[in-house]
């Protein structure tokens, strides 16, 4: 009979629980920007030091109901980072009054890459390229 080998706890899954709580309970959209009628996201990944494929891209759409939450776990499910586009996104909506609607930009990970069940570590070099558009809120 095969024993099952014992799963390692990985130690990030409490910082994505928390990422979620923090994000269920975010304002809505329209109470934090409410000149914003939809708040599109897409982030491109990619990793220079491997070569291994890199994450799918992810396209977020926000209309005024949803949180206004702009923190996302790094997409390596062995890093503990985080990219953080609030700052981003407050500054694209207050160019709206000067009719920007765009902004684009990358970040790096700042996160710690926990390999081969937690013994060897090392610095995250997941890299973020991110588009944002926002879509003005029309007068009624």
């Amino acid at each position: 009979m095969r024993i099952a080998a014992r799963k390692h706890t990985n130690d990030n899954v409490p910082r994505r629980e928390r990422l979620k709580i923090e994000h269920l309970r975010a304002p809505a959209l329209s109470q934090c920007f409410p000149g914003v009628q939809q708040l599109r996201i897409e982030l491109v990944f990619s990793d220079p030091e491997t070569n291994a494929p890199p994450p799918s891209p992810q396209l977020h759409t926000l209309f005024i109901a949803a949180p206004a939450f702009f923190r996302f776990s790094c997409p390596c499910a062995d890093c503990d980072g985080e990219f953080d586009l609030t700052d981003a996104v407050t500054a694209l909506v207050a160019g709206l009054e000067r009719r920007k609607h765009r902004a684009s930009g990358n970040m790096s990970c700042q996160g710690v890459r926990f390999r081969d069940h937690g013994v060897h570590q090392s610095n995250c070099s997941m890299q973020l390229i991110f588009q944002l558009l926002a879509e003005p809120r029309r007068a009624a």
